[in-house]
């Protein structure tokens, strides 16, 4: 919608999913080859999601439950983007798991999700992290930070981004386990 408003042609829903995760700054001269269009391009995207999301976004079945979940563990829940703070906070609200979450951090003005990653990592100081994610640059922003990984089938990523996982759920119930699994390894914070 926000490319045709600036007159673009869209792309099929497929390659526009493939671009999901990455930041607007890389993916922009994708979608939008003209730089004088972008500004545009931009604040049409901002409007229409903010609409979209409150009229249609829905959370992925069992995900409210595992945080609950993982929070009764004695976990603290984040969720590191490579989209905007505000955007992130609006879409927790909309889909109403904002209070099952203790952070929520955007790119900002970092410059990857693996510096992201590493400031939450810094400011919160814990003894254990886990990175869960759906794409490649959730696992290599684990990777950069030295953490452990666990890629989430039910997310728009690529079975083959997933190989870069250190461990695979193949559902929301399944990542309690997975966490418990990992404490008991005793895989520890930047250990290797």
């Amino acid at each position: 919608m926000a490319m045709s408003e600036v007159g673009i042609d869209p792309p099929d829903g497929a390659s526009i999913e493939s671009l999901y995760g990455q930041p607007l700054d890389i993916l922009m001269p994708t979608l939008v080859p003209d730089p004088a269009l972008r500004p545009a391009f931009r604040e049409a995207l901002v409007r229409i999601q903010k609409r979209t999301v409150l009229e249609s976004g829905r959370v992925y079945p069992g995900v409210p439950g595992m945080l609950s979940a993982i929070r009764s563990m004695g976990w603290r829940t984040a969720v590191c983007s490579n989209a905007g703070r505000a955007y992130v906070v609006m879409v927790l609200e909309a889909l109403g798991i904002a209070g099952l979450l203790d952070l929520a951090e955007g790119l900002g003005e970092r410059d990857s999700k693996a510096d992201t990653l590493g400031a939450l990592i810094e400011a919160e100081a814990p003894c254990f992290a886990v990175m869960t994610g759906d794409r490649y640059l959730d696992f290599e922003a684990a990777r950069a930070n030295r953490i452990p990984s666990i890629g989430c089938t039910w997310g728009f990523g690529e079975a083959s981004e997933l190989l870069l996982a250190d461990m695979v759920a193949d559902s929301p119930a399944l990542l309690p386990g997975l966490l418990e699994d990992l404490m008991k390894r005793g895989l520890s914070l930047r250990s290797g």
